[in-house]
């Protein structure tokens, strides 16, 4: 059903129902409400929550199958190996709060450490 749908989504992002209705600027009642097969939003709501998760209103709706699945993205062992490791996993959780200057200037220290290394192999030969 939608709500299953809508709730499965919103957990997959790893968001509140706060941070989703936020996100949506519908109310966390009316989230909760669809989320529990209670109530049905209207279109232009429909249409928020399929573009908000970038999927089809048909598979929003069940009138198509195969149109998104975790599993159309396969994660490296790699990754799933560095999720596991606490620290990794709390540094992670602290992306939650930051803003989009910060996410960008985190990028630029991880793109430096990856030059860094590049050159420390280099240096090795």
């Amino acid at each position: 059903m939608f709500g299953d749908k809508l709730r499965k989504l919103r957990k997959e992002r790893h968001l509140t129902q706060r941070e989703l209705a936020a996100k949506l600027s519908i109310s966390r009642s009316a989230l909760s409400l669809y989320e529990s097969n209670k109530r049905e939003p209207d279109f232009a709501t429909l249409k928020k929550i399929a573009d908000f998760f970038d999927i089809s209103l048909d598979y929003l709706l069940d009138r198509e199958k195969d149109s998104y699945s975790t599993n159309n993205y396969l994660m490296p062992d790699y990754i799933e190996d560095m999720l596991k490791d606490p620290n990794i996993s709390q540094a992670l959780n602290q992306l939650k709060g930051m803003s989009e200057k910060e996410k960008e200037s985190l990028a630029v220290h991880l793109y430096a450490l990856t030059l860094m290394r590049e050159k420390s192999k280099t240096e090795k030969k």
